[in-house]
Parts: structure tokens; sequence; C-alpha cells
């Protein structure tokens, strides 16, 4: 696969037999599946570096140096001229990568898991079963070596089975918060934008800065930025699991709710016009259908309309 066709599809400027055609690459095989999605990662994660713009690749280079730099490992040199279109972007890319894998030999620490455009589930070292939503990049130390079973979750969402341990317990850093359990199943989403952790069964507890809750089943905690409080909560829906059971089960649901599911899911930008429907509440079960169908579904339901414009499907 020709390297600048890949940097063309993540920068979404590629045709749509370009787009096609990496796919089909992709799914060729699991060796290409794996390389896509290890590309991918280093892509999206170059992005998070930058602090102004997605295309200033100057910042993002600096930040980048600074943040190895700031790690104790040997540093990196380069430059970076101004931006001269997708071209030095894939440049940039590429120094990146190179980095990132030079970086990762001598991170001897930690493991990776990287989930690409495909849901993954993994077996870690005690027996603690993952499964990572698509997107998802968790780090975890080899071994689990120390008085804890470290998890870092970088960026994305994963739901944890942990295996019973009283003596080590089972600790996962997500930024500024603290998720620690002993032997329990949970689901923890995270982004620049928010924290969530949703349990399902055993005890969970949360903490960040000198604030700390304990979860039990059924319960959850959403944290929007570091000054937020720590408030439990019901969770009232079974939305959050669509990536394990592939089902999307709506009982009683707000159609805002399920729409803000359904364009995580499918990327899609669905979008309620009309105010009024936003509460309209849905109750069906979704499972592993096309976006197009559920979109039928939903307006026959509530005898309302929707209309593609500009990539966005709007509710009106």
């Amino acid at each position: 696969m020709n390297d600048d066709l890949i940097i063309k599809y993540l920068l979404r400027e590629a045709s749509r037999e370009e787009e096609e055609q990496v796919r089909e690459w992709s799914s060729a095989s699991p060796e290409n599946e794996k390389e896509f999605s290890r590309l991918k990662l280093i892509w999206d994660s170059s992005k998070k570096l930058e602090q102004k713009s997605v295309l200033d690749t100057e910042v993002a280079w600096v930040n980048f140096k600074a943040r190895v730099s700031k790690t104790g490992r040997n540093k990196v040199v380069g430059f970076l001229g101004r931006r001269r279109g997708w071209l030095t972007i894939a440049a940039v890319f590429f120094i990146v990568a190179g980095v990132w894998s030079f970086y990762s030999v001598f991170n001897s620490g930690y493991n990776t898991i990287e989930a690409g455009d495909l849901v993954r589930t993994e077996i870690l070292p005690d027996g603690s079963e993952v499964t990572l939503n698509r997107n998802t990049f968790l780090s975890y130390r080899k071994n689990f070596k120390g008085e804890t079973r470290d998890v870092k979750l970088e960026n994305g969402e994963a739901f944890f089975k942990v295996s019973p341990d009283k003596s080590k317990p089972f600790v996962i850093e997500a930024d500024d918060v603290t998720v620690t359990v002993v032997g329990t199943s949970f689901n923890v989403k995270h982004n620049k934008e928010s924290t969530e952790v949703i349990v399902e069964t055993g005890l969970v507890q949360v903490s960040m800065d000198k604030q700390m809750i304990r979860l039990t089943r059924g319960e959850k905690v959403l944290i929007r930025d570091k000054n937020s409080d720590l408030r439990k909560e019901a969770n009232t829906d079974q939305l959050y699991n669509y990536y394990r059971s592939k089902l999307f089960v709506a009982d009683n649901t707000p159609l805002w709710r399920v729409v803000e599911i359904l364009n995580e899911a499918y990327d899609s930008k669905i979008i309620i016009e009309n105010a009024q429907i936003k509460d309209l509440r849905l109750t069906t079960t979704f499972r592993d259908d096309s976006l197009d169908n559920i979109i039928h579904v939903i307006t026959e339901t509530f005898k309302i309309t929707a209309v593609k414009k500009d990539g966005k499907i709007i509710l009106r």
C-alpha cells in the first residue's frame, strides 16, 4: 500500500475510489489491519499534541519534542518548515511515526493495546479481560509488577472484567481521574471533554484530586472537567455497551440520548433540529442494524422527517 495514499485517507482528502482501496487493503489480512490501526493511532496521537490548529504542524512538532524530552528518554531533533499541503503533513507524520517506534522500544515498562477501526478484546497478565471500543488506546505495566495492577486509558472507551485479587488492586488512570477496584466489571469512557464510569457488578472507587466516591451496580459518574464535583447517579440505559453486544437497546430512552450514541457508533452527524422532539421516548432494540434502517424506524415511530444535507442527517 502506498504510504501517501494512507495519509490522504487519514486526512480525509482521498477520493471515494482511494478510500475504498485503503479499506480493501486493510481488511485483506490481519497484518494489514494491524498496520493500519498502528498508523492511525500514531496520526491521532500526533494530532493531540497540537494546541491551536489541527493543521498547525509546527506547533504539533514542538509539542511532540517537548513531550518526549519530558519523559527523560532520548531527545528528538527535527526541523519543520511551514505547512505546504498534505505532503508536508505526511512527512511530519512519518517523522513522528519513527520517533514513536523508537520511543516504544525504550519505554519497556508498559505494554500497549490499540484499537483501530474494530472493537478488540484482550486478556491481561492477571487474567482480567478488557474490550476496547474503536479508536481506543490503553497501556498497562508489564506483568503488573508492583503492588498494584496499573493501567492507563489514554483515550477512548473500554469495558473491564477484573480478576479478583484483594492483595493487588486494579488501578486505571485517565488523566486526573483514578479508578480503583479489586474484582468487578465496569465501563470507562475517556476523552478530552469528559470521563464516565459505569458499574455493572461489584464496587468501584473513583477519585480525583481530594475527592472520592464509591459506585455499585447500576451507578455511574460523569466528570466533565477537573473542577467537577464527583456525584454518582443511576445509569438509566444500556446503550453504552453497544460496541460489545452489537445491540442498541432503547427502553423509554429520550431521542437525544439515542442520537448521541448513534453519532458515536456510526461516526455520523445526526442533528435534532426541532427541540420539541428531543425528549420523545423510544423503546426498541436494533441488532447490528444499518444507520439508514435505524433512522427509518425512528422517523416512522415518531412521524417525523429526516433530511440528509451536507453530510448531516437532520431530524425535524
